[in-house]
């Protein structure tokens, strides 16, 4: 093992020690050779265990390094000893008279959590907008369609010929469908919180789970796995129907050569603490596949609009479905990792007093 520089005199390791930012030294290999107190508590790694080794040994697997030679700071996603991650900003200087340089470390992660969120805000913003003005248009045709299949119904409704019935019956049906979803994407749009009322989620994911069974892609296994006596949910049953569709369709794109895809609801009971509020609880839906799932990178942006492990102009799906759950005051998480499939949580406010038997 390395040991430290022996460079570094008595009165400079006095002084760099007392710094309250996390400090290092490197050699002219790259190395580091020194670190200060505060580094350890940034870091958690011992500083004899980092004695020899590069910059890489505090990077995550897979990503870059920061360039010991360069002077102007860097930023990069650094490990700490237990695991968690923060984002490094590095500053590296020549110290003079010396062959290694001295740097120091600063978690900014606080700072580019909040520069995602202002992004994140605005590419929400620039959706909301793009959304009101494609629904809009939507709809002017989807009206035109509506009526001339109402004509049709007329017209044809007592011809007995099956295919006229079922062609009229399909098409009624789309046109419905489609009308949901563009009011769906207008209230999206105009950032209208929607009227919400006690629905019975264990119902709602019944009937869901029976209209989707026979329109799952061939290989898709679907479960549906109710919660006795499960509260009823704060919600609008339209647009929570719409996620779980939106859900559904992502993790069937997301097992292509088949998998299992289920439905879950549960509950959290009332004063836990993970509730910002409390009071009656909370209940919610899970939408589980087996699929491919996501690497950290992707699910960290997961929510952001247009953000999609597929091919372009897809992706806004999630941001629609998370600012739908925002105006319930309602969430949504996601937890994934490559080849181990992923689960959507959906969280909503139980109804007070309301116990389903």
């Amino acid at each position: 093992m390395a040991q430290p520089d022996t460079d570094l005199d008595e009165a400079a390791r006095a002084v760099l020690n007392a710094l309250p930012t996390p400090s290092l030294t490197l050699g002219a290999d790259g190395t580091i050779r020194w670190a200060n107190a505060a580094f350890d508590a940034l870091t958690g790694h011992p500083r004899d265990a980092l004695f020899g080794k590069g910059l890489d040994a505090l990077c995550c697997p897979g990503l870059s390094a920061a360039d010991p030679s360069q002077d102007a700071p860097q930023e990069f996603l650094a490990r700490r000893a237990d695991g968690a991650t923060f984002w490094a900003n590095l500053t590296l200087a020549p110290f003079p008279g010396a062959e290694w340089r001295i740097g120091q470390i600063l978690d900014v992660t606080a700072r580019r959590e909040v520069e995602s969120a202002l992004a994140l805000s605005r590419q929400r913003e620039a959706l909301g907008l793009l959304t009101n003005s494609v629904a809009h248009e939507f709809n002017n045709f989807l009206q035109i369609l509506i009526g001339y299949i109402d004509g049709l119904k007329r017209r044809l409704g007592d011809r007995p010929e099956p295919f006229i019935q079922r062609a009229i019956s399909r098409s009624a049906d789309a046109t419905e469908r489609a009308a949901i979803l563009t009011r769906q994407l207008l209230a999206y749009s105009r950032r209208i919180a929607p009227d919400v009322r006690p629905v019975d989620l264990d119902a709602l994911m019944a009937d869901l789970g029976a209209q989707l069974s026979s329109d799952l892609p061939p290989g898709i296994r679907l479960a549906v796995m109710p919660t006795p006596g499960l509260p009823r949910a704060i919600t609008n049953p339209t647009q929570i129907e719409f996620a779980l569709r939106q859900l559904v369709a992502n993790s069937c794109e997301a097992m292509p050569g088949g998998g299992t895809l289920t439905l879950s609801t549960f509950r959290i009971e009332p004063g836990d603490r993970s509730l910002q509020n409390p009071g009656a609880g909370a209940v919610g839906i899970v939408v589980a596949d087996t699929g491919h799932g996501m690497s950290p990178e992707m699910l960290a942006r997961a929510l952001a609009p247009f953000q999609t492990s597929r091919e372009a102009g897809r992706g806004a799906g999630l941001a629609i479905v998370h600012g739908l759950m925002k105006r319930q005051n309602g969430t949504m998480s996601l937890d994934s990792e490559p080849g181990g499939g992923t689960r959507v949580r959906l969280v909503l406010p139980a109804a007070p007093d309301r116990v389903l038997h």
